[in-house]
C-alpha cells in the first residue's frame, strides 16, 4: 500500500530535462497517437512531473494563459426567463482510494466540505478505480508500468455516506480495465447493488448505445462518460468501454454525437460529460484538447467535467455556434487521492451549480447557473507507521491554520507549511482563476 518510487527513475527524469529543456518543460503539440505507456521517453517526463516539478505554463505562443485569465465564470441567467424547476449538481474529482487512504485513514475525509459537495441534488466524482475479488486492494505496481487500481466495499461506505453522499460516478478512466473483463463487470454489478448512478463502462452494445438520464424535480440530465486512453491495456470487446481517442491528433467524435442525439430523443433537458482527457501533471490543457471542448459543446453537451491530470486546470466559460454557454472544466484534479510529491496535487476544487428550467419568451429552457467553487487541500497526516488522517479541508481553513503561530490544528509537514503561500499566489490565483472572479469562490 506504499506510494511507490524509483530513485534511478528520477534521476534519468532531471538528467534528461536538462537535456531537453523544452520537451520536459513545456507541453508538447500533439503529434500521432498518445502512447505514454509505450514509450521510455514519455515515462520519463511522467516521472519528472509528477515527482520532480509540475508543468505550470500552457504550449509555447498558444496564448492559452492569457484566454482563461479573461474568463467570465459567473454563469448568469438572461433577462426575463420565468423559472419552473430547479435542481443543484456538485462534482469533484478523482476517486482513487490507494496508499495511505484506506477506510481506516478516511473516516472524516468529507466532513469539512459535506456541506458544500455533499447537499445537492446530484453529486458527482470520478471513480478511477475498480471495486473487485480479481486484485488485491489499493494501489499495485511494477515500477516502470501503469499501477492497477481497486478499492474496496469499505470505501465505498464513505464515498455514499449513508446515502448522503456521491449518487453518480464516472467509470470510463485509463484504470477501469486494469483487472480485466471481470473486474471492470465486477465494478458495475458492485454500483448496481449500491443503487447509484453510474457511465461510461458497460455490459453490452445495447448498454453502449444507450444514455444514462436522471430525473430530478422535473429536469432531465444525460450523463455521458468517455476516457481518451486505457494505459496500453488491450480489449477486443470495444462495447465495454467508452473510449474516444481526446488525445490523439485525430479524434473520432461518432460515439459522443451518438450519445448526444440519443440524449435528445430521450427528451433530456441537459447534457453533462465527464471526460478523461489531458496530460498527467500539467496545469493547462493543450491546444487540441480545447479545440475538441469547444467541438463536443457545439455538439451539444452543456457541461464538461474533465478528469485525468491529477491537478487541477482553468474553466472555460464556451459561448457555441447556436449561442448556449457551456461550462467547461479541464480537470478537477485529484480528489480521494494521493501523489505526495506533486504539490501541485494538493490543492484541488470543488464545484456546485444550479440547473433551472423554465420559460424564455414562451420557449421552454434550461441553463446552468450561479457557478460556486470551493478550493480544498488534501491533507495526509502520518500518525505512525501505516495509520494516517486523510480529508479534504477548505483551503482558507489552512491558510488561516499556517497564521496560528506555532499551535496549530492541521499537522503539516515543515515542507508542505512552506510551500502554501505559493500554493494561493502562483496556483490559485495566478493558474486557475480568472483575474474577475466575482462572488463564485466559497472559501
Amino acid at each position: 500500500m506504499k506510494y511507490k518510487t524509483s530513485k534511478l527513475a528520477i534521476w534519468a527524469a532531471k538528467t534528461c530535462s536538462v537535456i531537453m529543456w523544452n520537451e520536459f518543460r513545456y507541453p508538447q503539440p500533439v503529434k500521432g497517437r498518445y502512447n505514454i505507456t509505450g514509450s521510455k521517453l514519455e515515462k520519463l517526463k511522467w516521472a519528472y512531473r509528477c515527482w520532480v516539478k509540475q508543468i505550470e505554463v500552457a504550449e509555447k505562443n498558444s496564448g492559452i494563459e492569457a484566454y482563461f485569465k479573461k474568463q467570465d465564470l459567473n454563469f448568469k441567467l438572461p433577462p426575463g426567463f420565468e423559472r419552473m424547476n430547479k435542481i443543484t449538481i456538485s462534482a469533484g474529482g478523482d476517486l482513487m482510494a490507494v496508499d495511505c487512504l484506506t477506510p481506516q485513514s478516511c473516516r472524516h475525509f468529507f466532513d469539512r466540505v459535506k456541506d458544500f459537495y455533499f447537499t445537492a441534488d446530484l453529486t458527482c466524482a470520478n471513480l478511477e478505480s475498480t471495486i473487485t475479488s480479481e486484485g488485491p486492494i489499493g494501489r499495485n505496481q511494477v515500477i516502470g508500468y501503469p499501477p492497477k487500481m481497486n478499492t474496496c466495499e469499505d470505501m465505498m461506505d464513505i464515498f455514499q455516506d449513508g446515502g448522503r453522499g456521491i449518487d453518480y460516478y464516472s467509470t470510463a478512466n485509463n484504470h477501469c480495465y486494469d483487472y480485466g473483463e471481470q473486474g471492470l463487470l465486477d465494478t458495475l454489478e458492485c454500483l448496481d447493488k449500491r443503487n447509484v448512478y453510474y457511465s461510461g463502462t458497460n455490459r453490452s452494445k445495447q448498454d453502449q448505445e444507450d444514455v444514462l438520464v436522471v430525473e430530478k424535480n422535473g429536469i432531465k440530465i444525460a450523463m455521458l462518460s468517455y476516457t481518451c486512453d486505457m494505459n496500453g491495456n488491450e480489449y477486443d470487446k470495444k462495447h465495454l468501454i467508452n473510449e474516444v481517442r481526446f488525445n490523439d491528433e485525430n479524434v473520432d467524435l461518432s460515439l459522443v454525437q451518438r450519445h448526444i442525439n440519443k440524449a435528445r430523443e430521450k427528451s433530456a433537458d441537459i447534457i453533462v460529460a465527464s471526460i478523461h482527457w489531458g496530460w498527467e501533471f500539467e496545469m493547462y490543457p493543450h491546444k487540441n484538447i480545447i479545440q475538441e471542448a469547444k467541438k463536443i459543446c457545439d455538439m451539444g453537451v452543456d457541461i464538461i467535467l474533465g478528469s485525468h491530470p491529477h491537478v487541477s486546470q482553468p474553466m472555460e466559460n464556451y459561448r457555441t455556434i447556436d449561442g448556449r454557454n457551456c461550462l467547461i472544466i479541464y480537470s478537477l484534479g485529484d480528489f480521494v487521492s494521493y501523489h505526495p510529491l506533486s504539490k501541485n496535487s494538493k490543492l484541488t476544487y470543488i464545484v456546485r451549480l444550479d440547473i433551472e428550467k423554465g420559460k424564455l419568451k414562451g420557449d421552454l429552457k434550461t441553463f446552468a447557473t450561479n457557478l460556486l467553487i470551493k478550493p480544498v487541500y488534501i491533507f495526509c497526516e502520518n500518525l505512525g507507521g501505516d495509520n494516517y488522517d486523510c480529508r479534504l479541508i477548505p483551503f482558507k481553513e489552512v491558510l488561516e491554520d499556517n497564521k496560528s503561530d506555532g499551535n496549530y490544528q492541521y499537522k503539516l509537514t515543515d515542507e508542505e507549511r512552506k510551500d502554501l503561500s505559493r500554493l494561493k499566489s502562483k496556483v490559485w490565483d495566478k493558474i486557475l482563476m480568472p483575474e474577475k472572479t466575482g462572488n463564485i469562490i466559497k472559501y
